[in-house]
């Protein structure tokens, strides 16, 4: 059987942020989740022909999908699926099936898993898996050979019918990612995520995966949980091991602040731990315990200092337009805090009011938004839905310019530059340092740019035709 797992391209998504901002070009992230299912299918049944297709990664128009699909005619096509990007993926669906309706396709991830009947019901979705997908494709794989009933298969939803992956604040390298916990036990309110519980893979499950990306000249790791240092000793344990068994690679994670400890530092810097991501959010306490983040901005400040000491790269992220900043005196006194936090590197987003969080619900429930914003899309996704934000206090256009306007005062100062500019050791750095820095001009100048250029929606072909 043929079967083909593809990542969709992202021409037309969901958007906090009608201007560009860096938020969105971080890098390119290999697709974890695909990679662990086509992993453990080619395991578990290596009869089959596995095809991986990264269509964002590749710049492809739906034009291009046409081809590589026409050429390979899959039997089955497994496609993962976010609520920002349903406009595209639906697009993609039309071109899968012009070309065969014989072609069945599967869609998981987060939003089918939120929404699988909504995604049941649209046009050309043959099945629908909900929750983590390696041993339910597997299985589905085997009820289509006919090796069992898909009725006896969870997860599992049907109609009758039956070398470029490399991290912007990284060395440019190819980089290996790995995800070695799914979930997260906290209730922030602004969160969305597809897991409530947590739990993580045993250190020697960890190595085995690093070996595969090593034996094939990985030597940079990206650990893409969403709190792989929870709890610290943990950390710990997997810098030790990798201290022990890879110790000329170079690896980040992203984590909690309140979770970085000065042991656990010293270790990292000896395992040659480059960077570490914390979520920041809110830059007052009382906006955290809103949040229900159970952090302080101390600690945060705190985590910065730690791991500055060991020469560690710190970098935060922050959100404008939290139900807390009720004036442009509040988003100003968030630079202030981040200047003070003074971290590496920084990430700003517009809040994002998914519809499945708590802020979500709390905005309908006081009118911020349309209880039909999100059921409407859902039902009939159209190109560029613009997020719903918290404009209760602050409009989106004022939240947008304090994006900008953080961006500006972070990146632009000396000491951001120095400390930038002492990192490059090599050609390559030096030319990923300055795709970033291109980056952030497109934001900074962006009000200037539209004057020229209306549409800076696709931006990963902006970014093509400069490279």
């Amino acid at each position: 059987m043929k079967i083909l797992l593809m990542s969709n391209i992202v021409e037309n998504s969901a958007q906090s942020n009608p201007e560009w901002t860096a938020e969105n070009d971080s890098g390119s992230f290999s697709p974890s989740g695909l990679m662990y299912i086509a992993g453990y299918l080619r395991q578990h049944a290596p009869h089959h022909e596995i095809k991986l297709l990264d269509a964002n990664l590749l710049n492809y128009s739906q034009e291009d999908i046409r081809r590589d699909i026409s050429a390979f005619m899959p039997d089955i096509v497994g496609m993962t699926v976010y609520t920002d990007i349903l406009y595209d993926t639906f697009e993609t669906v039309k071109v899968i099936k012009s070309i065969s309706k014989d072609i069945k396709i599967m869609m998981g991830g987060a939003h089918p898993t939120n929404h699988p009947m909504e995604t049941m019901e649209m046009p050309g979705v043959d099945y629908v898996c909900v929750g983590e997908g390696e041993i339910t494709f597997a299985e589905f794989i085997e009820a289509l050979e006919g090796k069992r009933e898909l009725s006896g298969i969870p997860g599992i939803l049907w109609r009758n019918e039956y070398e470029k992956y490399y991290s912007m604040i990284g060395t440019g390298a190819p980089t290996g990612i790995i995800c070695s916990s799914r979930g997260c036990p906290y209730r922030c309110t602004f969160c969305s995520k597809a897991y409530s519980s947590y739990r993580s893979r045993s250190v020697d499950n960890i190595m085995e995966e690093m070996q595969l990306y090593y034996d094939r000249g990985i030597r940079e790791f990206m650990f893409f949980d969403d709190m792989f240092n929870l709890p610290a000793q943990r950390a710990l344990a997997i810098s030790q091991a990798i201290r022990s068994k890879f110790p000329d690679i170079q690896w980040c994670f992203r984590g909690r602040a309140d979770q970085i400890t000065e042991e656990l530092a010293q270790d990292l810097r000896k395992s040659n731990c480059k960077q570490v991501s914390v979520g920041a959010e809110a830059h007052t306490d009382e906006g955290q315990k809103e949040l229900k983040t159970g952090k302080s901005v101390e600690k945060t400040r705190r985590a910065v200092q730690i791991l500055r000491k060991n020469k560690i790269k710190s970098n935060t992220n922050w959100i404008i337009g939290l139900p807390s900043q009720k004036s442009e005196k509040d988003m100003d006194d968030l630079i202030r805090v981040v200047l003070e936090t003074d971290s590496d590197y920084v990430q700003f987003s517009v809040l994002m009011l998914w519809d499945d969080t708590q802020l979500y619900r709390e905005a309908v429930e006081t009118g911020v938004i349309s209880a039909n914003l999100w059921p409407d899309y859902i039902k009939n996704p159209i190109p560029n839905f613009l997020i719903p934000a918290w404009e209760k206090y602050v409009p989106r256009s004022i939240q947008a310019k304090y994006v900008r306007k953080a961006y500006r005062k972070h990146y632009f100062r000396f000491r951001t530059f120095y400390r930038q500019m002492l990192d490059v050791k090599t050609l390559t750095t030096f030319k990923v340092k300055l795709r970033g820095f291109l980056i952030l001009l497109v934001p900074l100048f962006y009000p200037v740019l539209r004057v020229f250029k209306s549409d800076f929606s696709k931006r990963k072909r902006f970014l093509a035709i400069q490279n």
